[in-house]
């Protein structure tokens, strides 16, 4: 392999436009990861190809040069976070083992910071955990934020692959923590700086919808879930959409919505009688009914229904997303979003006089214990009416709230960290991006595409996305000299016959190369001579290369 000298580098980069350097997001570190989530935003590979410290110092140097020759600064033309690099993208960075290497280069040569995601890392990994300490202790000031994400679907959370357990992924996310715990409370706690994300599985029940009238009523039917509307002869609904942003970010909606009440009850049919005695309150004890504002939203495979689609004013989320067949949408359905966690959390607050915002420092282990406790109550009572919900509470939201009171218990944080609204955080159900597709079940047909009023807040047509303009990526590619599955490559990264990196501009709605709304195809350009090397799963697997690894 031929290395090329940062003269060399710098000859190809001549060619990049300038806001490939001032609108640099990622300068990603390694693509591929072995956690292999299963709703994995990008689609990674399971096999590793990464910068050495060597190609992340020639790489580094000469985009520093090649700024500092142009007159311009790395990624201070970005709205979003200027002056920050993200060194992930399709990849887990907290296990790469170079990490402090690219921290250093990223503060003293490209004079910038950098924001850390990450599942954690395995505690039985010596050579990452002194990494991590020397970087929690002596390299904080090149931090912008870190949060540390747990999902249900990261290799040693599900603990199915041989040696591996959910034990020992609680046990090291409980080790990250602890190693982090100074550097995060120094960062300050909030989204945007120091958190912990849980990032829930969607409810998810395919059923076939009724779509009808009732003596004047529109009557909607899908699973356990029956939407009545309060008024009569009130026509169809008109489609809602997000017009803007105000200054919060929260998004300004055309229409407001109409009144529905939702029945949820697993016997509940669309007959005469049961609107009757729905608009009536002559329910049996198995229904619950509960008044709604019902919008109808559309996206590109169609419209759907959402009643309560964003936060209600007391800061609990309970949207329910109904989704018609339609010509693109194979099958019809709904995703129940409530977030059982976040309402659960406010319910134990306010029982203690505190508003949703307080924090609560006086809380105790017995604290959170009520909190799992009530949980599991909430399942216990959704049986009888919804079992579907019933079973999600038990299997999907308990185990993982559980994973993150055990680390964090074990890792020596107090218990209001629990209750804390800017450490824990909700996030909700996973978004419709990689390939979380296939766990939506046939109710979104295109990868990307926004499937709730959330999502489309964050990455539609007017949102928070699309109001940072394009960004660019810089990320080594998978290099081989035989044809390897996608599987191992990943969806988003071209193979190349020798060690390349890929320069590529992004719609950051969707981060691909092309623009959603156009389908214009995005600049790309590459790079050769950098020092990358190739790790296959499975020598990352023994190295212990992720956490949950026993």
């Amino acid at each position: 392999m031929t290395t090329a000298t940062v003269s060399g580098l710098r000859d190809q980069l001549a060619a990049v436009p300038d806001d490939a350097l001032t609108r640099l997001q990622y300068l990603a570190a390694e693509v591929g990861c072995v956690n292999k989530c299963a709703m994995c935003s990008q689609a990674a590979g399971s096999d590793l190809w990464r910068f050495t410290p060597r190609g992340l110092a020639q790489l580094m140097t000469a985009l520093a040069d090649e700024a500092a020759a142009r007159g311009v600064r790395i990624a201070q033309g970005r709205i979003h976070r200027p002056g920050v690099l993200f060194p992930y993208l399709d990849n887990d960075i907290g296990s790469y083992p170079y990490l402090d290497t690219y921290a250093e280069l990223a503060r003293d040569v490209l004079g910038v910071k950098i924001r850390m995601s990450s599942v954690g890392f395995s505690a039985k990994n010596t050579a990452l955990t002194q990494m991590h300490r020397r970087i929690a202790t002596d390299l904080g000031d090149v931090f912008d934020g870190i949060r540390f994400s747990l999902t249900p679907y990261a290799a040693g959370y599900v603990g199915k692959a041989p040696g591996t357990s959910r034990d020992q992924y609680t046990a090291d996310l409980a080790h990250t923590l602890r190693i982090y715990r100074p550097l995060l409370d120094r960062l300050g706690h909030g989204a945007a700086t120091a958190a912990v994300e849980l990032r829930f599985a969607p409810l998810v029940g395919i059923a076939d919808l009724t779509d009808t009238r009732i003596d004047g009523h529109h009557v909607l039917r899908v699973g356990p879930h029956l939407l009545i509307s309060a008024r009569p002869d009130a026509g169809p609904l008109p489609i809602t959409a997000i017009e803007r942003l105000d200054e919060q970010g929260r998004p300004v909606l055309s229409d407001p919505g109409r009144p529905y009440l939702h029945i949820t009850a697993d016997a509940a049919r669309p007959t005469d009688a049961t609107v009757h005695d729905a608009l009536a309150g002559l329910l049996t004890v198995q229904h619950r009914a509960t008044p709604v504002s019902l919008h109808r939203l559309t996206n590109a495979d169609g419209d759907y229904y959402s009643a309560d689609p964003d936060f209600h004013p007391d800061g609990r989320f309970t949207a329910l997303n109904i989704y018609p067949a339609t010509g693109k949408r194979r099958k019809s359905g709904y995703t129940d979003a409530t977030r059982h966690f976040l309402n659960t959390l406010l319910d134990h607050k306010a029982a203690r006089g505190l508003a949703r915002r307080d924090p609560f420092p006086d809380a105790t282990a017995g604290d959170i214990d009520a909190v799992l406790c009530t949980l599991r109550l909430k399942a216990q009572a959704l049986d009888p009416v919804d079992k579907a919900a019933a079973a999600h509470l038990r299997e999907r939201v308990v185990p993982m709230v559980g994973v993150h009171a055990r680390a964090l218990l074990s890792a020596g944080y107090p218990a209001a960290a629990f209750f804390s609204r800017d450490f824990t955080i909700d996030t909700g159900q996973i978004v419709n991006q990689g390939r979380a597709l296939h766990l939506l079940r046939g109710l979104a047909a295109t990868d990307g595409e926004p499937m709730t009023l959330r999502e489309e807040r964050g990455f539609g047509r007017a949102s928070l996305s699309t109001a940072r303009g394009p960004i660019w990526r810089i990320t080594p590619l998978p290099f081989t000299g035989t044809r390897l599955p996608l599987a191992v490559t990943g969806r988003k990264n071209p193979p190349t016959e020798q060690p390349t990196v890929l320069i590529e501009e992004l719609d950051p709605c969707h981060l691909a190369p092309r623009m959603r709304t156009t389908g214009r195809r995005l600049r790309r350009f590459t790079l050769t001579g950098v020092e990358i090397e190739h790790i296959a799963q499975s020598a990352a697997r023994a190295a212990h290369g992720f956490p949950g690894a026993s």
